[in-house]
């Protein structure tokens, strides 16, 4: 009984580290990315497909476990509000779980997997998933000698542009020759800029408390809000060109859910916004993520290995 239990704390710890809600919002890009390559009819062998996602999910585990050992000062004050997928004041670096030796393994077994199962796949592949995932959302966000998580408006320009390298890492999976079209790289970056800020937003009263400088405690959280409206207005224009680019259905129908839910999403946050923070549950957001993730997944690997 003992030895199950211990079990189950050493699943539960990992578990937190691994935040399955912002996996999937990362793994998205990935997929969209193989699909749209899927469609255009390059094929690959079903167990490099494996690589792919091993690649992926090693990479965002070392990236959430760095992001986790650096934000101790902040997480240690948070009241869970607004992380729908991780109590942060219960994360195992705050609450001792986690030990020096144990992080140093754990970083390494996951950088070796990211990079090792990627070169597995193909070099060029190798080269966005290792700079997007390993290099951009994880050492350069939040490593303390960038820490650009840190940094007024590179913190969400990191986020966004590793979202955009994501989508080409998929696409570079099956098509390591050519480039995915421009249009969904601009609306995504946009898109997920957007996305992002209700998060920095929430997130001011511990990262001031902690002397943290992002862009929610710079600029104000109400700015921050405010500021997801003229991003929602640039998304229409991109989203207008998209739709008369000769381009893939995947990236049109992304794209026709994505504006509308973008606009929703906008409303929803100055509707909810109640100084300090945010009373809003992620789940709404992550769950139809979820199942056009699912949907994407499925149609890019029918295509893939037909």
């Amino acid at each position: 009984m003992e030895s199950v239990n211990n079990a189950n704390r050493i699943f539960q710890k990992y578990a937190k580290l691994f935040r399955i809600r912002t996996t999937i919002i990362y793994l998205f890009p990935v997929i969209l990315g193989f699909a749209g390559a899927a469609a255009g009819g390059a094929r690959i062998a079903p167990y490099k497909i494996a690589f792919v996602y091993l690649a992926f999910f090693c990479g965002s585990f070392f990236s959430s476990t760095l992001n986790f050992y650096e934000d101790v000062e902040s997480d240690r004050l948070h009241n869970n509000m607004y992380k729908g997928d991780a109590h942060m004041s219960d994360q195992p670096f705050v609450t001792g779980e986690m030990g020096k030796l144990e992080a140093v393994l754990l970083f390494t077994l996951t950088a070796a997997g990211c990079i090792g199962f990627s070169l597995l796949v193909n070099l060029q592949f190798a080269a966005f998933m290792v700079g997007s995932i390993f290099i951009v959302i994880g050492i350069l966000y939040s490593f303390h000698w960038f820490r650009f998580k840190n940094r007024p408006a590179l913190d969400i320009i990191t986020n966004a542009a590793g979202a955009c390298l994501l989508l080409v890492a998929g696409w570079k999976a099956l098509q390591p020759a050519t480039w995915p079209p421009w249009g969904p790289l601009a609306f995504g970056f946009l898109f997920s800029a957007t996305l992002y800020m209700p998060s920095v937003a929430n997130d001011v009263p511990f990262d001031a408390a902690a002397c943290f400088r992002t862009s929610g405690v710079v600029f104000g959280a109400k700015r921050l809000i405010d500021a997801m409206i003229p991003m929602c207005l640039l998304l229409i224009p991109i989203a207008v060109i998209n739709f008369f680019m000769s381009q893939s259905w995947v990236f049109k129908l992304f794209i026709a859910l994505a504006l509308p839910g973008a606009l929703v999403f906008t409303i929803g946050m100055r509707i909810l916004y109640r100084p300090p923070q945010i009373r809003f549950n992620a789940g709404l957001l992550v769950y139809p993520l979820a199942a056009l993730t699912i949907f994407y997944f499925v149609y890019g690997v029918h295509l893939a290995i037909k």
